[in-house]
Parts: structure tokens; C-alpha cells; sequence
């Protein structure tokens, strides 16, 4: 359910999908201000075999953590582990 990988961000893309109209009918405004409008990321996995199994444009959420304001780390953690668990429970 919840898996932890090492990774290395390669890049931070400078792109935003709230300019973009899906063809099912709904605007992205509507899902960043439900999910969090995050940034796009590129990463390299440090384990090579796990990602070779992953299929491409694979997501999911992930966290940077700094030596600022060390405390938030924790709630980060928890929000984490809670969004982890939604989308076991209801994956789409």
C-alpha cells in the first residue's frame, strides 16, 4: 500500500496542466484544487529493476524534506500515508 523509494530529482519541469481542457468535459482547475496543484517533477529511481517494471507516465505523490521547519515534516508523513490509503481503497 505504501512504498517508500530512494530517487534523485533529475529536473523541475516549469509546466502547469490548468491551462488544459480534458476531453472527458471537466477543467484541471477543478482537480489541482483537489488534489494540490503540485509540481511536475522528473526522477530517477535509484533501484534500476523497480524502474524498469513501472509503466510509463506512472504518478503518485512524493515529498522533499529540508532542514527548515523540521515539524512539518511529520504532518507531511501523515498526509502522505492518508493519501496512500484513499487511493488503495478507491484507485481512480
Amino acid at each position: 500500500m505504501l512504498d517508500i523509494f530512494a530517487w534523485i530529482v533529475l529536473v523541475i519541469l516549469l509546466a502547469s496542466g490548468l491551462a488544459l481542457f480534458f476531453i472527458a468535459g471537466y477543467l484541471p482547475g477543478a482537480i489541482a484544487k483537489s488534489r494540490g496543484d503540485g509540481s511536475a517533477v522528473r526522477v530517477k529511481l535509484d533501484d534500476a529493476k523497480l524502474a524498469a517494471s513501472l509503466p510509463a507516465g506512472t504518478a503518485g505523490a512524493a515529498a522533499i524534506y529540508t532542514s527548515h521547519i523540521k515539524p512539518s515534516h511529520i504532518i507531511r508523513k501523515v498526509i502522505l500515508r492518508q493519501i496512500a490509503i484513499v487511493n488503495y481503497v478507491n484507485p481512480f
